[in-house]
């Protein structure tokens, strides 16, 4: 997953962010892509050629 930059939501994370005397609360509202991308994809690359993790390999108990 990758974090995508967005001012709109950075302008939203701010206005819900108050800091009082009393309080201080901070909010932090992002947006990610679910696409897999540089390490991840390497990973899952490497994790799907292992033995074992196709379904035929599944053996019942």
């Amino acid at each position: 997953m990758k974090l995508l930059e967005n001012s709109k939501l950075e302008a939203i994370s701010s206005t819900l962010s108050i800091d009082t005397p009393v309080c201080d609360i901070t909010t932090r509202v992002e947006s990610y892509s679910c696409k897999m991308a540089g390490d991840s994809k390497k990973l899952y690359k490497q994790l799907r050629n292992e033995p074992g993790t196709s379904p035929h390999d599944l053996e019942i108990l």
